[in-house]
């Protein structure tokens, strides 16, 4: 773009840059607003505009911005790759309307087409013409590789390639490579493909199905969601993306493109299975439940598909069809690792915990030599320093083959046994190249955290404490426990559900996206929280009791320990003037120790394998409380994990008291209370209170130096 002459100009968009890096949005969008009416036909100035809004999620004020930016720099690239691209994240009308006016661009020829072939891309397909193949040659490779004569395909293909590069042959190149198991060689075929046109939809289709098979997700995702912009309807597309939401646990982002691709192909069996296991993971039973009913009209039912019907059935409360499924899952596939493992954690969730390990060591012992059953049985309890399972899991980390997963969980179980046996220097051992796996594997973007903090806490400008009892849904006096994992929330989970009026719900994680599905309507269109009106709250609330209905039916109180709570606690007020939010407190170290030393659901807490990572973690849940506290103390209850541990009775008195619940015995001696638990914490909550798991963390100072002196900072800076 074109410098900007004056000196005043320059100052100020300096300034409002610095604002805008810094966290402040607002402040930002001030300054430019005062520069558009100082400088009305600088483009830089809308541009910008448009920028801050899409970061904050404003994609009206973003769309209109840069459109206005395009008008007043016809011929500026960056502005329109950023106005189309914001476009193929929107509706078919904003994509309409950006396509009529890129008819009035003046762009190279070739970057208008690029763009203009973006925008019409739709459907399952697009439309190509190649000059070094002819549409038949082309159909014969893809002919070639259905009949399942991938060699006969790379070699025609090779063939083509020599009169000179063409994306489309490329790309069944890469296919055929692939299949022939020629990974790198694949990869630069698709990679040859793209480099001549990125945004080729069928080659990035192929190429995200490659790098999901390879578990290359972070990759996978980028290519995939490109190319579902572009070919949105693609069976390919969606059902990868699918496989891939589910294996980084985005579960509703999984149903959102099964939900499309089950559209276009009702029966799809692949479509099904990976549904129904998106759905369980929301604990959508009957969801789950529908699929699988679909799949077994089909064809018999596979080991798998009967141990999450176990899971399901087992969500509903129907115990005796939960026990029949799983008895069959494990006939039908008795070394099927899935099977063996939902087998176990049923029965760990049931507090059986002999019968799991009967079930894991029986795997094993008909050679289902998995990283993860060996983990499950080294979590259930403490093994003897002879038992010769532990030689067995040393022996097997020590093979290189072993592929990354199941060296994660082998170390994550190998973490457990030497912590057991006291051993600091070979739990660190194991510790650090889990971790490190992990990392890779599950990439961390702190960056993200930071600007999810700041972005709420501007929604909030404007929040009205005389609000809080007045709107919302009256109706539900549901106990939100929340904090950091390993912190002690199933513990005050367990107490509050030995209650003989309250029902332990566990991590339901219902309330999170509906609150930020009706906060992103309002902040598309730049509104504070202000802006929302009551009958939104009222249904807010509503909509979180009739999920509640109908995954506890039966309840007339619950505990929602929901981990995210403690980042939404204002929109819990307005919507549900009765809740009560607990949020736990525990020495940072032990906390933060706890959990970097354990595993979790792969694609959740990505920020735990790393210690930076761990003690941003803190600090922005710190600064939630703190912010929680300014704007309304009484609503919010804190409690102390070490307090609660040294004198219980007081403690569950106090918590108690702000719950509005009656003293009961039963809360003292949660431990017998019988309940799934489903969190790591499943075998503690069986054990009554102790103070073993305070000064964790010692033995590994020497490792936890920036962790350490990180939360020194912290500590520091609240003095």
């Amino acid at each position: 773009m074109l410098p900007l002459n004056s000196n005043q100009i320059p100052a100020l968009f300096q300034k409002a840059g610095t604002l805008a890096r810094s966290g402040k949005p607002d402040e930002a969008l001030k300054v430019l607003a005062q520069l558009r009416t100082m400088a009305p036909g600088r483009a830089e100035v809308p541009f910008q505009i448009g920028q801050i809004h899409q970061q904050l999620g404003h994609t009206d004020a973003a769309l209109k911005a840069y459109g206005d930016a395009a008008r007043l720099a016809p011929a500026e690239v960056t502005v329109w790759r950023a106005y189309v691209n914001l476009a193929l994240t929107l509706d078919p009308s904003s994509r309409t309307m950006v396509a009529k006016q890129l008819k009035k661009a003046k762009l190279p020829p070739a970057e208008l087409k690029r763009l203009t072939t973006v925008l019409k891309g739709s459907g399952a397909s697009t439309k190509r013409v190649s000059k070094t193949a002819t549409k038949a040659e082309i159909d014969a490779l893809t002919d070639l590789l259905n009949a399942g004569r991938a060699n006969e395909a790379e070699e025609q293909a090779r063939a083509l390639l020599a009169r000179g590069t063409n994306e489309a042959v490329s790309m069944v190149h890469g296919v055929a490579l692939a299949a022939l198991g020629q990974a790198d060689k694949a990869e630069h075929a698709f990679k040859t493909a793209l480099a001549k046109d990125p945004d080729y939809g069928e080659a990035l289709a192929q190429y995200g199905q490659f790098l999901v098979k390879h578990a290359r997700r972070t990759e996978a995702r980028k290519v995939l969601e490109h190319a579902r912009r572009i070919i949105p309807d693609n069976p390919i597309v969606l059902g990868n993306l699918g496989v891939l939401y589910t294996d980084i646990n985005a579960p509703r982002e999984a149903v959102d493109v099964l939900d499309a691709l089950l559209k276009k192909a009702p029966g799809n069996p692949a479509g099904l299975f990976t549904r129904a296991k998106a759905r369980l993971t929301l604990e959508d039973a009957a969801g789950t439940l529908e699929d699988l009913d679909a799949l077994a009209a089909t064809s018999a039912p596979t080991g798998e598909m009967l141990a999450l019907r176990a899971m399901a059935e087992k969500l509903l409360g129907n115990l005796d069809a939960s026990r029949d499924a799983i008895e069959k899952a494990l006939k039908t596939d008795p070394n099927h690792l899935r099977v063996v493992t939902m087998a176990a954690n049923l029965l760990q969730q049931a507090g059986d915990f002999e019968a799991a390990e009967t079930v894991l060591r029986d795997a094993i012992a008909r050679g289902v030599r998995s990283g993860s059953v060996y983990r499950m049985i080294a979590q259930g309890r403490k093994l003897p320093q002879d038992d010769p399972l532990i030689d067995e899991m040393k022996a097997l980390w020590d093979r290189p083959d072993l592929p990354d997963e199941a060296r994660v969980d082998l170390g994550y179980g190998l973490v457990k046994v030497m912590e057991d046996h006291k051993n600091a220097e070979a739990v660190w051992t194991y510790l650090s190249r889990a971790n490190e796996v992990m990392t890779r594997l599950h990439p961390h973007d702190m960056s993200k955290e930071q600007g999810d903090f700041d972005r709420f806490k501007a929604f909030l400008t404007g929040f009205d404490t005389a609000r809080i009892g007045r709107c919302g849904y009256d109706q539900n006096s549901t106990i939100f426990i929340t904090g950091l994992p390993r912190s002690g929330t199933t513990l005050v989970e367990q107490i509050l559900a030995s209650h003989s009026t309250v029902t332990g719900g566990d991590e339901l994680g219902i309330f999170h996206p509906l609150g930020f599905e009706q906060v992103a309507k309002v902040a598309q269109a730049g509104g504070h929280i202000g802006d929302m009106t009551d009958a939104q709250f009222d249904a807010l609330g509503r909509a979180y009791q009739d999920a509640i209905d109908t995954r506890l039916p039966d309840a007339d109180r619950i505990t929602d320990k929901t981990i995210s709570t403690y980042q939404i606690a204002p929109l819990v007020w307005l919507a549900m003037p009765k809740a009560k939010i607990v949020a736990l407190r525990r020495d940072p170290r032990d906390n933060l120790w706890s959990i970097f030393k354990n595993r979790f659901v792969p694609g959740l807490h990505r920020y735990s394998y790393s210690q930076a990572a761990l003690v941003q973690t803190y600090r922005l849940y710190t600064e939630y409380l703190d912010l929680w506290r300014e704007l309304a103390p009484d609503r919010i209850y804190e409690i102390s994990y070490e307090a609660l541990v040294d004198d219980p009775e007081t403690e569950i008195r106090k918590l108690l008291e702000f719950c509005d619940l009656e003293w009961e015995d039963a809360c003292l001696d949660f431990h017998k209370t019988k309940r799934d638990v489903k969190t790591l914490s499943v075998a503690q909550v069986r054990q009554p209170l102790y103070k073993s798991s305070v000064g964790k963390w010692e033995p590994y100072a020497e490792h936890l130096t920036e962790l350490l002196d990180g939360l020194a900072k912290i500590e520091d800076g609240n003095r």
